[in-house]
Parts: C-alpha cells; structure tokens; sequence
C-alpha cells in the first residue's frame, strides 16, 4: 500500500485541456486511511521546470518548491492545483520512488483545505 507523502511515477495521460499531461512523479496526499480504503488516491504532480521557482509563482501556495526529500532524489515543484484521484493499478507499477518530508507532507495536506 502507498502512503500519504510517498512519491511514484504515474501515467497521468489521457488528459483534456490544461490538465497535466504524460507520466510524471507525483505526490501522494490522500491518507493512509483513505489510500487503504478506496481503489484510488490523490496526488499532485510534480514539475521540473525552472519557470516555477519564478517570484510570481513561488508567491502562491499552488506551487510547493521541493528541495528535501527522504531519499534526496527528487528536487521540482508540486503543483497543487492539478490534483487528481488516479487508480494506481492502472497508472503506476507502484515503486515509491522517494518520500516528501514530514514538514512538506503537513503543508500539503493545509493546502488541500483550502480546496474543498
């Protein structure tokens, strides 16, 4: 089972629109809880490219630098307005490539709030 703050690639592809597109690492927020109870979790991609660590965008809670993780292997930017349910048996092979930290995984969930 994946846990709240654990970090995987997953196929976002099909998408429409603005929606985040092809297979990228995202970050799982939905807990524990919730990740053991349904066939889905809630995620938030992440981004590698620079334009996000611009002021206007490092300004707002959607975009979450992160520069710390357990592992150190995943620096980018979380963008927390594309989260999404996704079904990882159809998305993922469900290797957690690293894990947010504790702090980043608190922040997140205050964000996701402010959402709903």
């Amino acid at each position: 089972m994946v846990r709240q703050g654990d970090i995987l690639f997953i196929d976002l592809n099909p998408t429409k629109g603005n929606e985040m597109a092809k297979k990228r690492l995202c970050v799982v927020v939905s807990n524990d809880y919730y990740n053991k109870s349904f066939n889905t979790v809630l995620v938030m991609p992440l981004s590698s490219s620079k334009k996000y660590v611009e002021e206007k965008f490092a300004r707002s809670n959607a975009f979450q630098t992160v520069t710390e993780t357990q592992k150190s292997k995943v620096q980018g930017t979380i963008l927390c307005q594309h989260i999404r349910s996704v079904d990882l048996l159809h998305r993922s092979n469900l290797e957690v490539v690293d894990k947010v930290t504790t702090e980043m995984k608190e922040r997140l969930s205050e964000i996701t709030k402010h959402f709903f």
